[in-house]
Formats: structure tokens, C-alpha cells, sequence
């Protein structure tokens, strides 16, 4: 089945309106625990496994709409997720410094996927004091 709004598959659409739902929803969530303080962070196994499961989770939906957009535009998926992020740029979807910050982000998803216990460096998590992905967007 096909939407009517260039040609794009229908359960193409969906995907990309999901993971905008889901992206709101960790936003959400992220931003519950903005007050949390980077030493309660570090001593709280439970807010770190939220704060890090909705940051990967965010991340993937991006990527996802990312991808999705790509493939419509150019007929092929990107090489890689940090690329999916900069063909966004380079499609004029994202400009600036948020095309290599959303590359990056799609990289340190990977090391929260694949990582696990005191590996991680929870002070590239929180920053400031506060949870360092819930900063306002600007």
C-alpha cells in the first residue's frame, strides 16, 4: 500500500510517525530527570539504566527516521548510522552543528549497546551536575 504524498509506502510513514512518538516519549522521560545530580546519577543503577535505555532508544528512532528519509531521497540506506545523520545535512533536513552531534550521538549509542557495567563512563552522561540529554534544544 502506498500514501498518496510522493509515492512513500505507507508502513514507511508509520515507522517514521512511531518513532517520532517514541522520541517524544524518552524526551519526556529524559526530561523528568534533568534534576538529577551527577553524584545520585552515578550511586542510582536504576535512573543510569533509564537514562541510558531512553537515550538508546531515541537514538534509534532517529536513526530510523534518518534512514527512512535517506532511502526515499537516494534509493539506498547509508553506510552507517553516524552517516545516516550527516546525509541529513547534506540533504538539508539538519544544518550546522547538530548534523555532527546527531553523528556522534549515533556513535555513543553503539558504546551504550555494547557496553555494560562500570565500562561505561557515566560523567560523559551528565553533564553540568544534570542528566546532559535533556539540555534544552535550541
Amino acid at each position: 500500500m502506498t500514501d498518496d504524498r510522493d509515492g512513500v509506502p505507507a508502513d514507511r510513514l508509520d515507522r517514521v510517525l512511531t518513532a517520532i512518538e517514541t522520541i517524544e516519549e524518552s524526551l519526556g522521560v529524559l526530561a523528568r530527570k534533568q534534576h538529577v545530580s551527577r553524584e545520585d546519577y552515578k550511586s542510582d543503577s536504576d535512573t543510569r539504566d533509564i537514562v541510558e535505555r531512553r537515550f538508546v532508544k531515541m537514538t534509534e528512532a532517529a536513526i530510523d527516521i534518518a534512514e527512512e528519509l535517506v532511502k526515499h531521497e537516494r534509493s539506498e540506506p547509508p553506510a552507517s548510522n553516524p552517516e545516516s545523520m550527516r546525509a541529513l545535512g547534506e540533504m538539508g533536513v539538519v544544518s550546522g552543528p547538530l548534523v555532527e552531534e546527531m553523528a556522534q550521538g549515533a556513535r555513543f549509542r553503539n558504546v551504550l549497546s555494547h557496553t555494560y557495567g562500570n565500562i561505561i563512563d557515566h560523567d560523559l552522561i551528565v553533564g553540568g551536575g544534570r542528566c546532559a540529554f535533556t539540555r534544552p534544544l535550541s
